[in-house]
């Protein structure tokens, strides 16, 4: 597999939606089939094993794994196979595509009529590869979060007036909020 089979994925999923899917009633028509954030996972004998990133069409968005040489050739179609991320570990069901072969998926939505907007699938599928490879931006994002978090505590505390005396005396009971 290689950066075309990504291409050939949304392609072969742009053709279903166009010439199968069009008028199904599960279909969100504001949305369109779009591939977001691949990247190479994983190693096997020295070879970048596969690529990972999440697929969006107008009725599901999954995680797909598109397998390269010898991780393809172990991989039994049809079954379920269990993938290890930083996140944790996921479960994919096994397909196979005539055009690109052997390739694994992670239901995440279906049907996709909770997005109102193609933005809004394609922030949540960044937001889930994210958290799925546990990136550099997702942990500073989280970071972040728990700064903040902190920080209201410590205007909670700063806002509360006590007098010496009773700071003193340990009395916490004659503290006044700001």
């Amino acid at each position: 597999m290689n950066g075309s089979n990504i291409e050939c994925l949304k392609s072969h999923y742009q053709y279903v939606y166009k010439h199968k899917m069009k008028d199904i009633p599960i279909v969100n028509n504001k949305l369109k089939v779009e591939v977001v954030g691949f990247v190479n996972w994983g190693e096997e004998s020295g070879k970048q094993a596969s690529k990972v990133g999440v697929l969006i069409t107008p009725w599901f968005m999954n995680i797909v794994l598109l397998p390269n040489g010898i991780m393809q050739q172990k991989i039994r179609v049809g079954k379920t196979a269990n993938i290890l991320f930083p996140d944790g570990e996921y479960s994919f069901l096994t397909q196979l595509d005539d055009e690109f072969g052997v390739y694994l998926t992670c239901s995440l939505f279906s049907p996709m009529f909770e997005f109102k907007t193609q933005t809004q699938a394609v922030e949540t599928a960044t937001a889930v590869m994210g958290q799925l490879l546990q990136n550099d931006e997702f942990k500073k994002a989280e970071k972040d979060k728990k700064a903040l978090v902190q920080k209201i505590k410590d205007d909670e505390t700063l806002s509360k007036v006590t007098s010496r005396r009773d700071f003193l005396r340990g009395n916490k009971n004659n503290t006044q909020v700001l």
